[in-house]
């Protein structure tokens, strides 16, 4: 029988935990959600879209009764929470189980198996997100086809992970369970390392562009593509690479030394080397799978091509959000007088993107091109 949970503690009601906790919501199996969190503006918006049915500053109150905490806070203020918790776990109901959302496993699950006694805690990382970020961008779809990793211990009660992964799936999370370390080791090398590198691109760029204008304008094309995560929240992406450096500073070195063959290459004109370079990257990324979330959140891009006339970015919202499919963004990428134009519509879910591929061809706006990324 499927574990239900009457009383559910969500500390720190930003984009990730508003977002679960909408989700959860909508299994059936969560009766009430206590919002903790230290800014009362948060509160209030959590409580006005149905986040959360109750706000408050005091961990003690939230923590009451409490049979499930999600600890949704930045990995530094995560740490210093799991002991306050412990210290509290006996006003928490008796078979309370206490997870977190990090993004760097190791440290938090050494630290929570050492702190807490007698309730359960499962370490847990869902693997989506957004650039954008907050409780304002929260939504009860953000974890569907999105990978969300379980990461036990010899302490974690089998019941306890159990329990919470059957109630992780009714969400349409993908659950994986994996080690700790090995967790931290995949994640600095799928996400951890790639948004280093995107913000190094865009710093790079930016320094150019003070030279002359032209950087900023071609940027605006693949190249923004290319490095939308940089988008992302610094302060957090500050924290995971300081929480995670022991497996980022290798993976630094090896990208270091693969940019030094790499320029090698290049000077010396070695054609075959830059082929088989390029060559392992597009075989070995086209394999990838395009219909589930990773670390980092797919983008589904199509361009449209449209008649160049007043109006028309409205009529193909319009025709879509008919239809009930949300557009991430939209814009212009071509208008010319006597041509047609294109539209760049981007969503944030296959299903969506599938959907509006269909709405669009049948209403005679052809596709010119899709992009998975």
């Amino acid at each position: 029988m499927t574990r239900a949970f009457t009383q559910v503690c969500l500390i720190g009601c930003g984009l990730i935990g508003g977002s679960l906790s909408l989700a959860l919501k909508k299994t059936g199996l969560v009766t009430r959600v206590v919002g903790v969190d230290v800014h009362p503006r948060v509160l209030e918006v959590a409580i006005a879209r149905g986040v959360i049915d109750e706000g408050t500053s005091d961990l003690h109150f939230g923590l009451t009764n409490a049979n499930l905490v999600i600890v949704a806070t930045p990995v530094p203020a995560t740490i210093e929470l799991i002991p306050k918790i412990a210290k509290w776990e006996h006003i928490l109901a008796k078979d309370a189980i206490v997870t977190d959302v990090s993004g760097v496993k190791n440290h938090v699950v050494e630290l929570a198996s050492e702190v807490f006694h007698s309730v359960s805690f499962v370490g847990g990382h869902p693997m989506a997100g957004s650039e954008k970020s907050g409780i304002w961008a929260a939504h009860d779809k953000l974890l569907e086809n999105a990978v969300y990793v379980m990461t036990p211990d010899d302490k974690t009660s089998q019941a306890a992970l159990a329990d919470l992964a059957e109630l992780l799936r009714r969400t349409g999370a993908l659950i994986r369970t994996m080690s700790p370390l090995l967790h931290d080791r995949v994640v600095a090398a799928i996400s951890h390392v790639p948004h280093i590198i995107a913000a190094t691109l865009v710093n790079q760029v930016q320094a150019l562009s003070g030279q002359d204008a032209s950087y900023v304008e071609l940027a605006a094309g693949g190249f923004r593509d290319i490095t939308r995560i940089a988008s992302s929240d610094p302060a957090l992406w500050r924290d995971i690479s300081l929480e995670n450096r022991m497996e980022i500073e290798p993976l630094l070195d090896a990208w270091i030394r693969r940019l030094t063959q790499c320029k090698a290459a290049i000077s010396d004109g070695d054609s075959s080397q830059l082929e088989e370079f390029f060559t392992t990257a597009r075989t070995f990324r086209d394999a990838l799978p395009a219909k589930s979330s990773g670390a980092i959140r797919p983008l589904y891009s199509m361009t449209v091509s449209v008649p160049d006339e007043p109006g028309i970015i409205g009529e193909v919202a319009s025709l879509l959000g008919k239809k009930n499919i949300s557009i991430r963004n939209i814009g212009i990428l071509e208008s010319r007088e006597d041509d047609d134009g294109q539209l760049l519509l981007q969503f944030d879910t296959v299903v969506f993107y599938d959907r509006a591929a269909k709405e669009l061809t049948q209403s005679g706006y052809p596709i010119i091109d899709r992009v998975m990324s």
